[in-house]
């Protein structure tokens, strides 16, 4: 995650694919056409505050959820001022008080990163005697505070533009020292200074960029001179070093300033071409780096962030320079191109040309993006208000899966194909959506896995004899990966999906009935049909039902957004809530045609539904009743469902 600040602040400052998971008889599963991944809708000026200074931007920001964002920047009467905070409840935003760096005249934060809705980071620099020093704050759910921060020395500039968290003892921030990039890391306790690669001896370096997925994988981005023009630069951290890898040179040069990595084997990053001023969009594809063909616009242009909730869905933020003034910008990658997107502008009054810029994005698949940046608000042009905009990701629906393969979809889910018309080798179990919503893998009990849309095969245990049967699986954040699950707890890794302990060498009470990951990716919880949860990597414990006398047995559990609590179902439809999890109301006390089979939670875990066995639906809360196969005959029994 990465937010900029403006060239000029910081010239002064330094001058100062699918396949067969072996369990058909006949047949290639998932073999529908490649399907386009979800962009955003339309994109809306949301209000923001502004301090009483003339000069309030915002630089980066973060989401979690549709209701939980923060945003960083800084305001004064000249730049940089100090520190601004902004939080989103999901309702208004709020300026957070920001806590002032003892001994400094000015400072600003650039990027920020949450892993929870207690525990964010935000990354910058502090003025101090004359000079800037990294500075970095971090949120405990109640109030920002500064923590400690080295510098390569304290008599030359060191500024942090960026962090990615993937953990609460796991973050990266870059930026630059003495004109070389500058890396620090968080580990849990200190930060500290890492060596960064550098191009040449002489070339002078900057990192504005860095998206992490674990603690021993990080992508960073830049650019880099050694003389001539800037060229664009980027560098991997492989868990002991930094690496510079080669970036492609747009003709004229150019740099790059955000980068998001849904995936090991898929990044984007941005920035700007230098002659002519134009965007500049590079992928990676786990080997190579290369520049990919966005949208052309007779002004000047350039990218300064990006976020992907997917490899088919990302989307990427700046702004577009006519003659005079400037005009947001927001391009959309929708897993084939990328497209132009229609972003507004603040009013000037009286009407002129109008000066206004996105600076960061973050988007959370299935509910929103959000923008941040600043705009002019008269033509006086003595000033420079908050800008934030927003756009919804929509994906408003679900679908659900019979043991046959048979899928079913309502509302806005999308469907991508089954396996209902195929001879199964076993009844399939359960389900799990890609990040992006552009496709699904469904899993049998004997593990064999059925790709359909982006959702891409990684391996299974169709060819192996397991010792207990498959009963649920899920995907991993970015979709590089899943973890099946067998009822003896289990569990098999494949893509990027990391083992973090089973419970199969454990004698259980009663048998596994299904998992969910947390957000992060670094763990999961398994759940018993007894309610027994067992936790294991950064799932933490909530609380159980393992010691109560149940009506009837757990058949599954949906976990919050902020991975901070969990759903459980029983097949009567009692819902049992723990952490955030909020209670919304249950099937419980109804007479049911069939038993309750499963349930999903809404995006933003406003609410959730519960589905049948005869695919009957009971929505709460927030979510919205779409439809259902309660009245139709079905082959086979629902088993799952998602949203």
């Amino acid at each position: 995650m990465r937010r900029v600040l403006g060239i000029a602040l910081l010239a002064a400052v330094l001058a100062t694919g699918s396949a067969l998971g072996g369990s058909a008889v006949a047949g290639t599963a998932g073999a529908a056409s490649p399907r386009l991944g979800v962009v955003p809708g339309t994109w809306a000026i949301v209000a923001s505050p502004n301090t009483a200074q003339n000069l309030n931007t915002l630089n980066g920001v973060s989401c979690l959820t549709s209701s939980f964002c923060m945003s960083v920047g800084n305001a004064g009467t000249t730049n940089p001022g100090q520190a601004l905070i902004q939080q989103w409840n999901g309702t208004s935003w709020t300026i957070l008080a920001s806590p002032t760096v003892t001994g400094s005249t000015a400072s600003t934060l650039i990027g920020v990163s949450c892993v929870t809705t207690s525990y964010c980071v935000a990354v910058g620099f502090a003025t101090v005697s004359g000079t800037a020093q990294t500075l970095v704050e971090q949120w405990n759910g109640m109030a920002w505070s500064v923590v400690t921060s080295p510098d390569t020395s304290t008599s030359i500039p060191n500024l942090l533009t960026a962090v990615s968290c993937t953990g609460l003892t796991v973050c990266t921030a870059v930026g630059t020292a003495n004109n070389k990039s500058l890396a620090l890391q968080w580990n849990g306790a200190t930060w500290a200074i890492v060596p960064t690669a550098t191009p040449s001896p002489t070339s002078v370096d900057f990192l504005s960029g860095v998206a992490c997925k674990s603690a021993s994988w990080c992508y960073a981005v830049g650019h880099t001179s050694a003389g001539g023009p800037v060229q664009p630069l980027a560098e991997l951290w492989n868990g002991a070093t930094w690496a510079v890898v080669a970036t492609p040179n747009p003709t004229g040069g150019g740099g790059l300033s955000g980068v998001a990595c849904p995936s090991a084997t898929f990044c984007v990053a941005v920035g700007q071409g230098n002659a002519p001023l134009a965007n500049l969009i590079e992928q990676w594809n786990g080997t190579a780096w290369t520049i990919a063909t966005g949208p052309t616009s007779t002004m000047g242009t350039g990218l300064v962030d990006v976020s992907c909730v997917g490899p088919s869905s990302c989307v990427a933020v700046g702004v577009s320079l006519p003659v005079v003034g400037s005009l947001t910008e927001a391009l959309a990658w929708n897993g084939a191109t990328w497209v132009a997107q229609t972003t507004p502008n603040p009013p000037v009054t009286p009407v002129a040309t109008d000066q206004a810029a996105l600076n960061g994005v973050s988007c959370v698949g299935g509910q929103s993006c959000w923008a941040v940046g600043s705009a002019v608000p008269d033509t006086t042009l003595t000033g420079h208000n908050t800008l934030v905009e927003s756009a919804p990701i929509m994906r408003p629906g679900y679908r659900f899966v019979a043991s046959d393969g048979g899928v079913f979809d309502f509302g806005g889910a999308v469907f991508f194909g089954s396996t209902g018309g195929m001879t199964l080798n076993k009844p399939v179990v359960g389900m799990a959506v890609s990040p992006d919503g552009g496709g699904y893998w469904l899993v049998a009990s004997d593990g064999g896995i059925f790709t359909f849309g982006d959702a891409a095969f990684y391996g299974s245990t169709g060819s192996l004899t397991l010792n207990k049967p498959i009963v649920g699986m899920a995907g991993t954040p970015d979709g590089g990966g899943y973890w099946l699950v067998a009822s003896d707890g289990g569990i098999f890794t494949f893509g990027d999906a990391s083992f973090f302990g089973s419970t199969g060498a454990i004698a259980l009470n009663k048998p596994i009935v299904g998992m969910a990951a947390t957000p992060d990716g670094q763990g999961y919880w398994l759940v018993a049909s007894d309610g027994g949860i067992f936790t294991f990597g950064s799932a933490l414990f909530h609380g159980s039902t393992g010691s109560l006398i149940l009506n009837k047995p757990i058949v599954g559990m949906a976990t919050t957004p902020d991975g901070q609590g969990y759903w459980l179902v029983a097949s009567d439809g009692g819902v049992f809530t723990f952490g955030s999890a909020v209670f919304h109301g249950s099937a419980g006390a109804l007479p049911l045609n069939k038993p309750v089979v499963g349930m999903a939670a809404t995006p933003d875990g406003g609410g959730y539904w519960l589905v049948a066995s005869d695919g009957g639906v009971f929505s709460y809360g927030n979510a919205v009743f779409q439809g259902s196969t309660g009245n139709l005959k079905l082959n086979k029994p629902i088993v799952g469902m998602t949203a």
